[in-house]
This record gives structure tokens, sequence and C-alpha cells, in this order.
């Protein structure tokens, strides 16, 4: 008796619980839809401003900064179509190159570093979406059908349509927003992927000229 009583307790909980979290996982999936959207356009605005002037010729900027004397590398950089997170690093370590040659790696590091973590950091906020959307269109797709089958068994036609509605809707809503966050993942992966190493030929060939070597 007490077994029975208790199942119903924890049974009759957790569908209160699960019921209380229909609304926000709505809210949550609605959210996520319009962030797929902003990442879209986003993409499109990176792709229409900063990347459709990215024309960089690596070896042609490398051999401008071994021809150029240590007051002419800033204008190389700046002549070079570089990204802004690009010539901020590769300048950084031009303005001190005075440095000695172990500090002046190290810096030259930490400014790569620098530039790959703000790059992570765009990533990882599509990335997410693509592992918690498809988790909450599940969560919005199993919570309305415990009510829906109930309905069923009540012969409540109505009601279960509307459960099940909701169930599928929740589905593809969260479909929707992993699918779009995994396209936008994958070609930013791909241009940041360039980007850095692009960066690390012409840091190379910076920190080679600071020590001599491009002379």
């Amino acid at each position: 008796m007490v077994t029975t009583e208790l199942y119903e307790y924890i049974s009759s909980l957790l569908h209160t619980v699960a019921q209380a979290l229909m609304i926000p996982v709505m809210v949550a999936l609605g959210a996520l839809i319009i962030f797929a959207l902003y990442c879209v356009g986003s993409l499109i605005s990176e792709s229409l401003t900063e990347r459709r002037h990215y024309r960089v010729n690596s070896p042609r900027v490398i051999n401008a900064i071994h021809d150029a004397d240590a007051s002419g590398l800033e204008a190389v950089v700046l002549g070079g179509n570089l990204l802004k997170p690009q010539r901020e690093a590769l300048i950084t370590v031009i303005r001190n190159m005075s440095l000695e040659e172990d500090e002046l790696f190290a810096l030259a590091r930490t400014q790569i570093e620098n530039v790959n973590d703000r790059y992570k950091r765009a990533l990882a906020r599509t990335e997410q979406v693509t592992k918690i959307a498809p988790m909450l269109g599940l969560m919005c797709t199993l919570i309305p059908l415990g009510p829906g089958i109930v309905a069923m068994g009540q012969g409540q036609v109505a009601e279960l349509s509307m459960s099940l509605l909701v169930a599928f809707d929740g589905t593809v809503a969260g479909l929707v927003a992993a699918v779009v966050a995994m396209v936008v993942t994958g070609v930013r992966k791909r241009w940041y992927a360039g980007y850095i190493v692009v960066l690390e030929s012409l840091m190379t060939a910076i920190l080679n000229k600071a020590a001599g070597k491009g002379a």
C-alpha cells in the first residue's frame, strides 16, 4: 500500500514537473530558431564585408616582409588586405621587435592564440546550438505525448491531435535550429582555419625578419 502511494506520488510529481517544463522548452526552441536565423544573417554579413575583401596573397606579403626594413613592416601589413584580427596581431609583434628573441616568440604565440580563441568563441555558440536544439526538440516531442496518450484512451481525439501537432512541431523546430547552426559552424570552421594558417605564415616571416634571417 505504501509502495503504491509512493509510486503514485512520484508519478504525479514527475508529471507536474514535465508539464511545467513545456512552455519554457517551447520558448527556448523559439529563441534557438531566432538565434539560428541571426547566425545565417551574420554569416552573410561577414561574407559580404570582411571576407569579400579578403584576398591575401601570402607569398607576396611574405616577400614584401622580407624586402622591407623595420620601419616599413607596418605598411606592408596594413596593405596586405588582411582581416582586422590578423593585422592587430602582426602589428603588435612588429611594434615589439626590440624584445629578446624568446620574449618576442612568446608574444607571437600569445597573439596567435588570442585570435584563435576569438574564432573558437564564435564557433562555440553555434556548436552548442547543434547539441542543445535536438535535445529540446525531443523534450518538446515527449512532454505532450503523455497527455495525448491519456486523451486517446478517453476517446478525446481533438486533444490527441493537438498533442501530436505540438510534438511534431517541436521536433521540426529543434532539427531546423540544429541543422542551420551546423551549416554555419562548418562554413566558419573552414574560413577560420584558413585565417589562422595565413596568420601563422606571416607571423613566422616577421619573426625571421626580427632574427635577421629575412634581412
